[in-house]
């Protein structure tokens, strides 16, 4: 955030427990001082699972859980289909943009959308009342432009990348892409406002698969990347250099704009979860382990 905190949702599900024990921890980089929020101190509960955490220019923290939740550093206050419009209780990505709106999903692939929020309304996108494409929604980014895009699926290989400017929809499928996507791993955005998306294909076509692991697209040309012909990326993130940082369940690749390089020693015993870049340019990669950052 713009306080200089570090903001991570944890899993914590051990035998003989059946259900998810997650907390939301605040990690000070400066002083190291770390707070830790569970059921004993916020609308944190067990059962839940954190999907996605972004800060605002305010400073408010905003997590996409079952319903979005936002966090002033004093209240939680959350909203769910129960006492607001969002169509479904399933929030898995948030964005902001320039001017403090919050974009993020709430669907499945047969139902809901994603929503804007601009801390007063609430405007709903569905294929029913808009020209959204479908209803999935992988991912939700903001570009500089303050256009939205939306990594959306159906079923498998109804992947697509739509763009929401203004009010004028454009989609792209495997044409402007280049080839089928079956799904999306993560997508983000570099620093010339060209998507960045990796292709996950397990639930696809098994453990080999020749085609991109990733894809840079500019709106207009689509370039496809791709490290070796068996991983499947689940997450991604891109440095202020424009290095390409994927990783799969325990694996690292890297790409500098020329070549690749494959790390699949050092977390191969530690299950990636996610990965992200701090304002001061370095690499969180979230594991079993616990959080390993790259100087």
């Amino acid at each position: 955030d713009g306080q200089g905190n570090a903001w991570l949702g944890t899993f914590n599900s051990q035998p003989p427990m059946t259900f998810n024990l997650p907390q939301l921890i605040k990690y000070n980089l400066e002083s190291g001082e770390m707070v830790v929020y569970d059921e004993s101190n916020s609308l944190i509960q067990p059962g839940m699972f954190i999907w996605s955490i972004v800060a605002d220019k305010k400073n408010n923290i905003w997590i996409g859980t079952d319903g979005l939740v936002k966090f002033d550093g004093e209240t939680f206050t959350k909203f769910s289909s129960e006492n607001s419009p969002i169509p479904v209780d399933f929030v898995n990505s948030v964005a902001v943009d320039s001017k403090d709106n919050i974009w993020f999903s709430s669907c499945s692939h047969l139902e809901g959308g994603f929503v804007k929020y601009n801390g007063t309304n609430f405007q709903v996108f569905t294929p029913d009342n808009s020209d959204l494409p479908q209803h999935g929604v992988r991912r939700v980014v903001i570009d500089r432009n303050d256009q939205v895009w939306l990594a959306q699926y159906g079923a498998i290989d109804r992947t697509l990348l739509v763009k929401y400017a203004g009010d004028t929809w454009t989609t792209y499928d495997h044409d402007q892409l280049g080839f089928t996507l079956p799904f999306w791993g993560d997508v983000t955005l570099n620093s010339k406002n060209q998507v960045c998306g990796a292709i996950d294909y397990t639930l696809a076509y098994g453990t080999y698969d020749p085609r991109p692991q990733v894809i840079v697209f500019d709106g207009n040309d689509c370039k496809h990347l791709q490290f070796d012909d068996f991983s499947n990326p689940r997450a991604l993130a891109v440095d202020h250099d424009d290095n390409i940082w994927c990783v799969n369940q325990n694996l690292l690749a890297v790409y500098n704009g020329t070549n690749w390089l494959v790390d699949s020693l050092t977390f191969k015993d530690s299950g990636i979860s996610t990965i992200a870049v701090s304002k001061n340019n370095k690499v969180w990669v979230g594991t079993a382990d616990g959080v390993f950052i790259n100087e």
